[in-house]
């Protein structure tokens, strides 16, 4: 894509440092910013001809007579612009990038909005470097004594310091994709999203043992998936909505919160949403388990159990028949596991997902096994 390098920009190494302290100083100035991502180093091979190429070069010239607008040419080939608000410029080159790829633009052509999605960006930037994806800001949190339990006024600030955050760089986004045996490109069904409990927590109360199954620990949990549900219904991602994956516990979804963001979802998105509860959620509490089950299926979303391995799954095969997908991690013990929990494999393996896949190995067991959707670190640089 050299084609399209035609101004004075940044470019390289240079281009991806610059962009990374660029996005770390407006999280901590909380300054808003447009972002306009084009991912070239993703298009196939289609879209890389002399044609494609001029109609990339002709969408960004907007960009190049907007005076605030800082472009950066990053070492894998992606191009990523950032403007103040309302940036229309940007608006105006993703129109005409959406027009010029078509059928590419949703992977190719991304709209983002700092300091909301900084996580996403840094994470774009440093794989461009081949590095791992740098650490998050953290929000301001108040300080604790080093490995003290949680106490109810501990909590109360960690809530005041979660209200005014930033939660973008805590939320985890993975693409559940269906993988073509034949080698065909990953297919995107819809982004897992979920939140990063433990950096979140670390965060807000740093030094304070979150003991799992502590009361405290788990209203803490609901405020923050509280504030996920929340963003999820903001007009801006409304109006550029795709389906999306969300782990919620039982009380969250029996909580007003979802029920706020159910009624705010336009006709027809609720089974574009799918729900993730966790199997072990049901062992701790089958009546509030079995109830926010019954009442995500009778808002009309989709229902995934997650379950940490196969014969945690053979605990319960009737709730794993009622579900719409289930999510199984992967393990390099997976293949050996005892015949009769691989046929509760087998038997329901289009609706099974892996997960934590990250290595070939996992996938083509998958294929031999039938399983057609994947989820992990592997699945993500295949896209």
């Amino acid at each position: 894509m050299s084609e399209i390098h035609e101004v004075d920009r940044r470019t390289g190494a240079r281009a991806a440092a610059e962009l990374a302290q660029l996005v770390r100083e407006t999280v901590a100035a909380g300054v808003a910013r447009q972002v306009l991502h084009l991912r070239i180093g993703s298009l196939a091979p289609e879209f890389r001809r002399p044609h494609h190429q001029r109609l990339l070069r002709d969408a960004l010239e907007p960009l190049m007579a907007a005076g605030r607008t800082r472009i950066f040419d990053l070492p894998n080939g992606d191009v990523v612009a950032v403007a103040p608000p309302p940036a229309l410029a940007l608006e105006t080159a993703r129109r005409a990038l959406a027009r010029a790829l078509d059928v590419a633009a949703d992977e190719v052509v991304l709209a983002l909005r700092l300091p909301e999605e900084a996580a996403q960006l840094l994470a774009a930037t440093s794989d461009s470097l081949g590095l791992e994806p740098p650490a998050p800001p953290a929000p301001a949190a108040p300080t604790m004594p080093a490995g003290t339990r949680l106490t109810s006024l501990q909590l109360h600030q960690a809530e005041l310091a979660m209200a005014q955050a930033d939660l973008a760089p805590f939320i985890r986004a993975q693409g559940v994709c269906a993988l073509d045996p034949e080698g065909g490109p990953a297919r995107l069904l819809w982004q897992d999203r979920r939140i990063a409990w433990p950096a979140l927590a670390a965060a807000l109360l740093p030094g304070v043992s979150l003991a799992e199954g502590q009361p405290l620990a788990r209203r803490l949990a609901r405020t923050a998936e509280a504030r996920m549900l929340a963003e999820l219904v903001r007009p801006r991602v409304l109006s550029e909505w795709r389906p999306v994956g969300l782990r919620l516990a039982p009380a969250t979804l029996l909580s007003p919160a979802f029920g706020r963001f159910e009624a705010a979802l336009p006709a027809g998105r609720r089974e574009t949403v799918t729900i993730n509860l966790d199997a072990t959620a049901l062992l701790g509490d089958p009546a509030g388990f079995l109830a926010a089950r019954d009442l995500a299926r009778s808002k009309g979303f989709r229902l995934a159990l997650e379950v940490g391995s196969v014969g945690l799954l053979g605990l319960m095969p009737a709730l794993a028949a009622e579900m719409d997908v289930l999510r199984l991690p992967w393990s390099p013990a997976l293949p050996a596991a005892p015949p009769q929990a691989l046929s509760l494999i087998l038997g329901g393996a289009q609706r099974l997902l892996l997960t934590e896949v990250d290595r070939p190995a996992a996938i083509a067991w998958g294929w031999e096994a039938g399983i057609g959707m994947f989820q992990g670190p592997l699945v993500e640089k295949r896209r």
